[in-house]
C-alpha cells in the first residue's frame, strides 16, 4: 500500500492510498484535477469518469459539487477508489462500479461532462506479459484509433442531445503522437481546445477538452447571396452562428474591395460574441482566424488576411468587421482552385489539400474557429498569449522565405506581432507597427 497527500489548489487536500495493480495519481493525474478545477458548473453537473483508478479525480469532481458516476475495469481500482473516498469523507461511493467501457458501459444520457486519462501505453507484442492482465487493460491503448475513437464512436451511437451537448476532457499523448489522436475527433465535427500540457522528456500530454461544434446549432446555408457578410447581420445574436452560400455575387474584401467569387469556393461568414472585444482587438481577431484558415488548407498567411500558397499567390482571405451594436463578423471567402481574371491571378485550395468539396472545407474552419472563438459555458475562453501564438506561428511560414516588406523607400524586417494584430517591424533606423497595408508592399527577399 502506498500513501500519498495531494493538494488542488482552491479545492482542497486529500490522502490517497493505491495499491501496486493501480495506476497511483502522477502529474498527468494533477493536470487533470487542475484542469476540471476549473470548469465552470452549469444547471446540471452530471460528471463520468472512464478509468478511476485511485479516485483522486472523482474526489476532485465531488468535492466541487458535482454528481459523479466512475467506472474502471480494474476491480482493485474500484475498490481503491470506494476507499479513498469514505477515508477523506466523500460520499458518492455508490456510483463507483467495475466496468470495461464499450462492452458493459453506459454513458448516462444526462451527463455533461466525460472525463478518461486515456491508456497511453502502446501494444508490446515482443514483450508481452510483462504488465498483468488487469494492467494491459487498464494502460495499454488499442491499434488504430485508440481508446479515443472507441469513445467518439459511442458518443455518436447515442442520443443526439449527449452528443451535442456534453463536453468531454482526455489526457492525451501529443508527441509522439499515440493510437489516440485529435483528428480523429476534428474529422467528425468535434471542436477542440488544449487546457494544460505537461512534458516528460520527449513526450508531451495534454489535456483537452472536445465538444460538438456549435452544440446543436445549425448552419444557415444560401443557395445564392450578394455577400454572406451582409447576410450574417440578421444571425441570432446567441450561440454559434454561421452562414454559407453556394455562390456570392458581390464579396468583398478589405475596405470594401472587390473580391471575385468563383461557384466551387467557399463563401462563408461567423457571427461571434461581442464580449470577445472585451479581451481581445479585431486586428488580433483577424489575424488568428487568418492563422486557423491558414493552418487547415496548408497554406500561408501574410498579414494581415490573405490566405496564400507556397508561391504567394492568394487563394482567399479573411476579413473583420465589428458594428456599433459590438457584434463581430468574420467572413472568409476561397477558391478551389487556381484562375485568371481581370488581370488577377488567383490559388486554389486543391494545390494544399487536394480536391475536397467546399463543405468538407467549412467544417475544418468551422471547427478550427470554434475552438479559440465559440464560447462555452464550461470551458475557458484562449487567452490573448493563445490568440498571438497561432497568429505568429502562421504568420512565421511566410516570413521564413525572407519576405520582407517596404514603405516608401525604408525596408523593413518584420519582428513580430502586437496584442492589436499589429505587425512590427524593424527597419535600418527604426521600429514602427503596421496597422493596415496602406503604401506597404511586401516582396521576398534574394539574398
Amino acid at each position: 500500500m502506498v500513501e500519498a497527500r495531494f493538494r488542488i489548489e482552491g479545492v482542497g487536500e486529500w490522502e490517497v492510498s493505491t495499491t501496486n495493480t493501480v495506476y497511483p495519481p502522477k502529474e498527468d493525474t494533477k493536470m487533470l484535477c487542475r484542469v476540471v478545477s476549473k470548469l465552470t458548473k452549469g444547471t446540471s453537473a452530471n460528471a463520468v469518469e472512464i478509468g478511476c483508478g485511485s479516485g483522486l479525480v472523482s474526489m476532485v469532481l465531488k468535492t466541487l459539487g458535482w454528481e459523479v458516476t466512475a467506472y474502471d475495469v480494474n476491480p482493485y481500482a474500484v475498490a481503491c477508489t470506494r476507499g479513498n473516498m469514505d477515508a477523506n469523507g466523500i460520499s458518492g461511493k455508490d456510483g463507483i462500479y467495475e466496468a470495461e467501457f464499450g462492452r458493459d458501459f453506459p454513458i448516462p444520457e444526462e451527463a455533461d461532462l466525460i472525463v478518461w486519462n486515456l491508456p497511453y501505453l502502446e501494444e508490446d507484442v515482443n514483450n508481452s506479459g510483462i504488465l498483468e492482465k488487469i494492467e494491459d487493460i487498464a494502460l495499454t491503448d488499442l491499434q488504430q484509433g485508440g481508446w479515443g475513437r472507441i469513445l467518439l464512436d459511442n458518443l455518436e451511437g447515442t442520443s443526439i442531445k449527449l452528443a451535442e451537448n456534453v463536453i468531454v476532457i482526455l489526457v492525451m499523448r501529443t508527441e509522439p503522437e499515440g493510437s489516440s489522436k485529435v483528428l480523429d475527433w476534428a474529422e467528425r465535427g468535434w471542436s477542440w481546445r488544449s487546457l494544460g500540457m505537461e512534458r516528460y522528456g520527449l513526450e508531451k500530454v495534454e489535456t483537452i477538452g472536445f465538444w460538438r461544434t456549435g452544440s446543436g446549432a445549425r448552419v444557415t446555408i444560401l443557395d445564392s447571396c450578394k455577400s454572406t457578410m451582409d447576410e450574417a447581420k440578421s444571425l441570432p445574436s446567441n450561440g454559434w452562428q454561421r452562414v454559407i452560400a453556394r455562390s456570392q455575387t458581390n464579396g468583398r474584401g478589405r475596405r470594401k474591395s472587390e473580391w471575385i467569387s468563383k461557384d466551387d469556393g467557399l463563401f462563408a461568414t461567423w457571427g461571434l460574441d461581442a464580449e470577445l472585444l472585451e479581451n481581445i482587438s479585431p486586428g488580433l481577431i483577424q489575424t488568428c482566424a487568418g492563422a486557423v484558415v491558414s493552418e487547415v488548407l496548408g497554406a500561408n498567411m501574410k498579414w494581415p488576411n490573405d490566405i496564400v500558397n507556397r508561391d504567394g499567390v492568394k487563394m482567399g482571405g479573411v476579413l473583420v468587421e465589428s458594428a456599433n451594436d459590438g457584434t463581430i463578423r468574420v467572413g472568409v471567402g476561397l477558391n478551389k482552385t487556381s484562375f485568371e481574371e481581370k488581370e488577377i491571378i488567383g490559388a486554389g485550395w486543391d494545390e494544399t489539400i487536394g480536391d475536397i468539396d467546399s463543405s468538407k472545407v467549412f467544417q475544418r474552419i468551422d471547427g478550427g474557429l470554434s475552438a479559440f472563438f465559440e464560447n462555452k459555458e464550461m470551458i475557458a475562453m484562449p487567452d490573448v498569449d493563445s490568440y498571438s501564438r497561432i497568429s505568429w506561428k502562421e504568420l512565421s511560414k511566410f516570413l521564413s522565405r525572407g519576405a520582407l516588406v517596404s514603405r516608401g523607400s525604408e525596408i523593413f524586417r518584420p519582428t513580430g506581432l502586437n496584442a492589436g494584430g499589429e505587425l512590427e517591424v524593424v527597419g535600418i533606423e527604426n521600429a514602427v507597427n503596421l496597422r493596415d497595408l496602406d503604401g506597404v508592399r511586401w516582396f521576398v527577399s534574394n539574398s
